[in-house]
């Protein structure tokens, strides 16, 4: 392998590492920290789905602006915002004693880092990074990312055992910037070189690609999707706690699913280049819904199968939804267009822990949250099947 690249795997590994620390400090970490917060300062449930609902929110809207950061700037302008903005404000929330100061400090903060480094961002950067196997630097980079559950559950669930929340909170917060600071200094490169750089008018550019039909039917793909994961991700933890399960043993349980991602993305550039995407994102979707149902069992046992099942499909749908997303868009654009892909996700993450929280207020149980994301993620498979004379997974960039 010559120099540049070197230089260039290089800048994946720590694209890769970035997207640990970015889903880490807040996507995966508030999960755990949504029981100990709720004890120590008496606020509910549904104002922390509120408030993780709202950093969703923020993190799909801001996808936009992460986006263009990477096509004009590279990776220098999303980290660098990520580092000082986005962990700055998560930082900061952590000394909030006011429910609403909170939710404003961490709903920002936490969605400055997913606008700037979610996968809509990292899976981009790596693809340019490595122009000549794009699939592969997002397969990569996906791989890298599914040990983000495994390491981020047990450690939280151990630091809120023996620190207090907010200390937790902190180092979460920590870890983040330094993963941003660590992509800055060696994944800088990203931005767009087809055709002389971005479109001058990036709201023209994303009127031209959700004039397409393909396009607009894929976004409610990833809507409908993203109620579930957001929603599933996030309760996961009180999910299996609230059927008795102590706080370590459902910890271990969320890193386990996470690690199980892994057996979903190793081998996934073979297997699309054999079945496609579509049909794999298809099969990832219903292999999610199969996991998540057995959340309502409530043992053990049927934990470590959701662990299993949900986790490799689960683990494959992140990349095939980049690799099937990047089909749809042009070149010159794709940071700004998949910031089309972040603004579905993030908004319906924003609509899955709020209707999930509330479903749980309202019955004092988590099964109605379980069978609302189970429910959205066949919805998702029934959407994304297609119909004579529609697109196929070789649609041309815009649909």
């Amino acid at each position: 392998m010559d120099a540049t690249g070197a230089r260039a795997w290089s800048g994946v590994l720590a694209l890769g590492v970035l997207t640990i620390t970015t889903f880490g400090s807040w996507f995966y970490g508030f999960g755990v920290l949504i029981g100990p917060i709720h004890d120590d300062m008496g606020w509910s449930t549904t104002t922390l789905g509120l408030t993780y609902g709202a950093a969703q929110v923020v993190s799909g809207l801001g996808a936009f602006v992460g986006g263009r950061l990477l096509d004009r700037y590279g990776g220098a302008g999303p980290f660098g915002v990520q580092a000082v903005a986005g962990g700055g404000l998560l930082l900061a929330s952590t000394w909030a004693d006011h429910p609403a100061g909170f939710a404003v400090l961490y709903a920002t903060g936490a969605g400055i880092i997913g606008a700037t480094g979610f996968y809509h961002v990292t899976t981009a950067a790596a693809s340019r990074l490595r122009a000549d196997r794009p699939d592969k630097a997002i397969a990569v980079v996906t791989v890298i990312g599914a040990l983000c559950s495994p390491i981020y559950l047990p450690a939280t669930a151990w630091m809120v055992t023996v620190w207090h929340w907010r200390t937790a909170a902190r180092v979460l917060a920590l870890a983040a910037i330094a993963g941003a600071l660590l992509a800055l200094a060696l994944a800088r490169g990203g931005a767009s070189e087809a055709n002389h750089g971005p479109s001058r008018s990036p709201l023209l550019a994303l009127r031209r690609a959700v004039s397409s039909p393909s396009v607009r039917r894929m976004l409610a793909v990833y809507f409908a999707a993203g109620i579930a994961f957001s929603s599933v991700l996030v309760y996961q933890v009180p999910i299996l706690t609230g059927a008795g399960i102590g706080l370590g043993t459902a910890g271990a349980i969320g890193g386990f699913r996470g690690f199980c991602q892994i057996f979903g993305r190793v081998g996934l550039t073979g297997a699309v280049e054999r079945f496609g995407t579509g049909a794999l994102l298809r099969a990832a979707y219903l292999g999610s819904a199969a996991g998540v149902a057995l959340l309502l069992v409530g043992t053990i046992p049927a934990g470590i199968g959701y662990g299993l099942v949900a986790g490799a499909a689960l683990g494959a749908s992140s990349p095939l939804q980049a690799m099937y997303a990047r089909l749809h868009f042009d070149e010159a654009d794709l940071g700004l267009l998949m910031g089309l892909q972040g603004a579905a996700m993030g908004l319906a993450g924003g609509v899955g822990p709020l209707v999930g929280g509330m479903l749980n207020d309202w019955t004092d149980r988590w099964s109605p949250t379980v069978l609302m994301a189970t429910g959205t993620l066949l919805l998702a498979a029934l959407l994304l099947a297609p119909t004579p004379g529609t697109e196929s997974d070789q649609s041309s960039p815009n649909g």
